[in-house]
Parts: structure tokens; C-alpha cells; sequence
């Protein structure tokens, strides 16, 4: 077998013992394999139905309590006693409420997921794992097979390359960059490839800001993405690993299915129209339209980072009569971080109301969500009919500092001048 290997390809010749190119099948076992609070009781009811009463390695199992960290509803309170349970009869670690936020981020935020590392989940958001060069691929309803027997098999994916070049322009941020990307190429590019970003333009994005270019490109049916390990990459995980670091970079010859670049500096703030987030647009063309409801969330947009910048064009302002708006932290630390920063004090200052650490809203509207005819703007992941509750909403994707403007007008709104007036720390 010639030619070079993508980091994929590196990952999953380490995990089966032997050199893999893409198109083959494998059978990788899984480092970690992480089920989600919605799933975990369906997951451990189908085991049960097949008689299975022993992980395969229950070491490997995180049960994650993000998508309904704060129970709302009596079968919510039963689910999470009923997860409770199952750790304690498997034998698997669990976070309960409370204790960690959404399992697409604080796993790398602890150190318990780390470059190199592959793991199987039940959600297609798992790719955020790749913020540090580590491959997390979605199995969904499979995930009771892994729990039993370890791994199921695998197609090993062609590798799309991003290279990034170019320097973000003021008030353009990581959200503007993810979706501008799946916006501007034709779905076929991404579906059952892996995404892999590098290129001299890399270094000036932080690990939030690559939690959100991973987040992204899974919309258009990439198995995963992950971000080429570098120097950032390395500082950040050596101070918190838990785990061995198997860093991998792509060889100079590795083969992809197309390789692209995407310009930075050429980029303005993007709103994505419904139905889908790729249907991105700039922000001038959609400005004005009146929203009455605001999120800021999810493992796509809750980090540190993004709380920041909706603080700095919400310091000093209201959110408008008649729009709800909603501030949802990606995990606990980062909330601790944000009060820390007075950040906290910025968004309930303001009128917005902020949420439990975990998925919030994006999780299907189970808080905080729209009714009949009402108009969003969030940074959840998606904004199909109904995702947030009502299916004749109307729902908009956009940055934080997007959302954050939208609401202070009570419309769609370039945050741009927000930022200059609240002198936001960057050169126009």
C-alpha cells in the first residue's frame, strides 16, 4: 500500500494495529465511547433484551447528562434515576447534572479525550473531539453493539482538506467561518468524509474557535473533522491530559478527495435562512428582519470565547421589549469562567435569562423554545422545522455577537457597529 496517510488514516492504522487507507472496513475499538442522557436508557434497555449484563470495557463508557441537565418534567426526573442506576449496575462513569455540561466539550476541556484519540458516541456532534486532532465518529443506533462487543465496523472515510488561510476581519468570528464554509460547496464534497483543517491561518484561531469548525461540516454529512494538532493544540493539551497524546499530522503526500482553501480575510458575519445551516448568507442581506427570540449555546457557539464576545455587545445595553434571550454555557467550567470574568453579571444585566450548563435550547426546545409563528436567531446547530418547537417557526443560525445584536435591536442585525462602540479589543 503506497502513498501517504491523512490523519484519519494515521488514527485508525494505530487503533487496529495495521496500516488502513480509505474504502476499507475495519473493525476499530473504540478509546471512549460516550451515550448521551436521552439515550442512555433505550441503549442499556436493548442490551438488557439481549441478555447482555457485562460491558465490553466498561472503563472506556462516559454516560453524559447534557441534553436535560436540569430535569423539567416527571419522565425527566425518572430518565435521570434511571441512568443513575445504570452506571452504578455497569459500572460506568457518569455525569450527572451538574457535573461537567455538554459531552462534546468538556471531555477535551478535562483532558479525558486528547490528539490522536478515536471515539465512537450516540451524536453527530462528537466531531467537536477533532478541535484537538481527535476522531469522533457518530454510530447512533449501533451504539449498544459498541457497549457489548467494543467496536463495529467501519468504512474507513476519504479526508477532505481545508486549508485556512488569511486573518479573521473585525466582527467576523468562528461561527461566520464554519458556516460561510458549508455554505459555499456542494454537499457532496463533505458526505462520508472526514474534514481536515490546517493551513497557515490555523494558528490564529484558539481551541473554541476550532470546537466550532469541527462542530460544523457533520450538517452536510461528514462523518467527522478535525483540526491538524499544532503548536496551540499541544499547549493546550499538555497542561490537562489524562490520557497518552498520539498526536498525528498528515504526511506531505497524503491523498484527499479535493483539497480547498478558505480565505479568512475575505469573510463578512453570516446568517443561515432557514431551513438548513448552510443556506448562509452575509448579514446585510438578511438584517431587519424582527425576531422575538435569541440563544446563545450549544457545542457549537457556548465556549469561553463566544460568551465573551456576546457580553462585549451586550455591556452597556438591553435586550429589546418583547425578545426573549437565552444564555446557555457549554460546561460548568466555562460558566465558572464567565461569572469569574463578570460576564454572567453582563447577560442578566441586560434581560437575558441564562441556563444550566449543557446542550439548552438546541437540545429539541425542551427549554426555553419558540411557539407558533415566532422568529429565532441562535447559535444552535441546526434550525430545521421544529427543532426548537414549533415547526412553523422561523428559525435563524448566526454568531454569537449576531445573536447578541439581534436581540439589543429586536431584528436582525450586522454586530459590527456594536463592537466599535463598545470598542471591542481588535483593529478595524
Amino acid at each position: 500500500m503506497s502513498g501517504g496517510q491523512t490523519i484519519t488514516e494515521k488514527i485508525l492504522s494505530r487503533i487496529c494495529g495495521r496500516r488502513v487507507a480509505a474504502g476499507e472496513v475495519v473493525m476499530p475499538e473504540a478509546e471512549l465511547i460516550t451515550v448521551h442522557d436521552w439515550y442512555t436508557v433505550n441503549a442499556f434497555r436493548t442490551l438488557e433484551e439481549f441478555g447482555v449484563t457485562k460491558l465490553h470495557d466498561a472503563s472506556r463508557v462516559l454516560l453524559v447528562t447534557d441534553h436535560e441537565p436540569l430535569a423539567v418534567s416527571p419522565q425527566a426526573f425518572a430518565r435521570q434515576q434511571a441512568v443513575r442506576g445504570i452506571a452504578q449496575r455497569f459500572g460506568v462513569a457518569h455525569r450527572d447534572a451538574g457535573r461537567g455540561g455538554l459531552g462534546h466539550v468538556f471531555p477535551v476541556e478535562e483532558g479525558l479525550v486528547t490528539p490522536g484519540m478515536f471515539v465512537f458516541a450516540y451524536d453527530p456532534h462528537v466531531t467537536n473531539y477533532g478541535a484537538i486532532g481527535a476522531l469522533g465518529v457518530a454510530v447512533l443506533t449501533e451504539i449498544p453493539e459498541v457497549l457489548a462487543c467494543g467496536s463495529v465496523w467501519l468504512q474507513v472515510p476519504e479526508t477532505l482538506r481545508v486549508d485556512i488561510t488569511g486573518a479573521l476581519p473585525f466582527g467576523v468570528f468562528a461561527r461566520d467561518v464554519a458556516q460561510k464554509l458549508i455554505a459555499a460547496h456542494d454537499a457532496a464534497l463533505f458526505e462520508d468524509a472526514v474534514v481536515e483543517f490546517g493551513g497557515p491561518g490555523l494558528g490564529a484561531l484558539g481551541i473554541d474557535a476550532r470546537h466550532t469548525l469541527c462542530n460544523t461540516p457533520v450538517e452536510l454529512g461528514a462523518v467527522s473533522s478535525l483540526v491538524e494538532p499544532d503548536a496551540t493544540c499541544m499547549d493546550y493539551v499538555r497542561a490537562r491530559a489524562q490520557r497518552p497524546i498520539h498526536a498525528a499530522l498528515p504526511d506531505a503526500d497524503a491523498r484527499y478527495r479535493a483539497r480547498i482553501t478558505l480565505d479568512l480575510s475575505s469573510l463578512a458575519p453570516q446568517v443561515a435562512l432557514p431551513p438548513t445551516p448552510d443556506n448562509a448568507v452575509d448579514v446585510t442581506e438578511a438584517a431587519g428582519r424582527p425576531i422575538g427570540h435569541a440563544f446563545i449555546g450549544s457545542c457549537a457557539s457556548g465556549m469561553l470565547e463566544d460568551l465573551r464576545v456576546a457580553a462585549a455587545v451586550l455591556r452597556g445595553r438591553q435586550v429589546a421589549q418583547g425578545v426573549r434571550m437565552i444564555v446557555t454555557p457549554a460546561t460548568q467550567q466555562v460558566a465558572a469562567d464567565a461569572a469569574a470574568e463578570g460576564l454572567i453579571e453582563v447577560f442578566l444585566r441586560a434581560g437575558a435569562m441564562v441556563t444550566a450548563p449543557g446542550c439548552g435550547v438546541c437540545a429539541g426546545g425542551r427549554i426555553g423554545g419558540v411557539a407558533s409563528g415566532e422568529v429565532s436567531i441562535g447559535t444552535g446547530t441546526r434550525n430545521e422545522p421544529g427543532r426548537l418547537g414549533a415547526h412553523d417557526a422561523v428559525l435563524h443560525i448566526a454568531g454569537p455577537a449576531t445573536v447578541a445584536a439581534s436581540a439589543v435591536a429586536g431584528q436582525i442585525a450586522d454586530p459590527r457597529p456594536f463592537l466599535r462602540e463598545a470598542a471591542w479589543g481588535m483593529a478595524a
